[in-house]
């Protein structure tokens, strides 16, 4: 079967999966539609887009049922029912599984944070094979304000005339890299591009490179900086409170380009959201490789609601 069709098939299935959330979806039902058998149905779309089936449902249900709770003041069980849930129990249930919190906590707490978007097809690159996944599912996160210790550079970004980040960064990462002492296990680096107006620097961003500390489950809107460097003075940032879109890039550094692309030419027209000026970030793995086609990073960029 040629790769296109099965494409094809994938997306008529997904649009019929974001059209009934709140009905009941079986996986059988959904194959039948596909033309596939239930097996190679879940194969296939695992495949396409690294995710099982009923996980991509029940998220997209409680991304939908977080929402509510932010916009709306509808009673818990009533949501429950809207996001195809058969009761509040088990709603509150899965909830907590996926957002370590009640859906009482979230509403109080009133920043988005873990919401999970639908799929949407990225045309690949015909001369990028580093790319796995066909579809891309963007998050929103909200993140409180922060600060990091590392260098700074000024660069002229994508979009610039005569762009030159693809040289300036690394150049900044290699001094950074160089004055690290030591990274405890954990330690993500991160990129910061002030993406503000700066009128003694025209068509220019400042890039920091720095770390944060390792994850924190039980704080999910919070990143803190760390510093493991063995060098003084640095240079230091202060992030504030931002809501973001959060991009996964997999593969090479390359990749980020044509993600960001994508994400500004296709997702965000077509979105609920409108970009906004401020500080994008650049999060990494502890372990990640530039080099590398088994890399992953995330680019979160600061939207606002529509």
């Amino acid at each position: 079967m040629a790769n296109q069709d099965r494409l094809t098939r994938i997306e008529k299935v997904l649009d019929y999966i974001h059209e009934n959330l709140d009905e009941s979806i079986h996986v059988s039902s959904l194959a039948e539609k596909s033309c596939w058998s239930r097996w190679q149905f879940q194969r296939v779309f695992g495949q396409a887009t690294g995710l099982s089936v009923a996980q991509y449902i029940r998220e997209l249900r409680l991304s939908k049922a977080a929402e509510l709770l932010l916009s709306s003041k509808n009673r818990h069980v009533d949501i429950a029912i809207q996001c195809g849930f058969d009761s509040e129990i088990s709603f509150s249930r899965a909830f907590k599984q996926m957002f370590n919190c009640t859906p009482r906590d979230y509403r109080q707490r009133g920043k988005r944070y873990g919401l999970r978007t639908p799929l949407q097809y990225r045309c690949p690159n015909k001369a990028q094979t580093e790319t796995p996944k066909t579809f891309t599912q963007i998050r929103i996160e909200s993140r409180d304000g922060f600060h990091i210790q590392g260098r700074s550079a000024w660069i002229r970004g994508l979009f610039s005339a005569s762009p030159n980040f693809s040289e300036r960064v690394p150049q900044l990462w290699s001094q950074v890299i160089s004055e690290v002492k030591t990274v405890t296990k954990g330690y993500r680096p991160i990129g910061i591009i002030d993406t503000q107006d700066h009128a003694q620097h025209p068509d220019q961003m400042l890039y920091w490179a720095g770390y944060l500390e390792p994850i924190n489950t039980s704080s999910p809107t919070i990143f803190s900086g760390a510093n493991p460097f063995n060098t003084t003075p640095l240079d230091t940032v202060r992030v504030p409170l931002q809501e973001y879109a959060v991009i996964p890039v997999y593969g090479k550094s390359s990749a980020v380009e044509k993600a960001l692309e994508w994400f500004i030419y296709q997702w965000l027209p077509e979105s609920n959201y409108y970009g906004v000026q401020g500080y994008e970030l650049e999060v990494y793995e502890p372990d990640y490789d530039p080099s590398s086609s088994k890399s992953y990073m995330e680019y979160w960029l600061p939207i606002k609601p529509r």
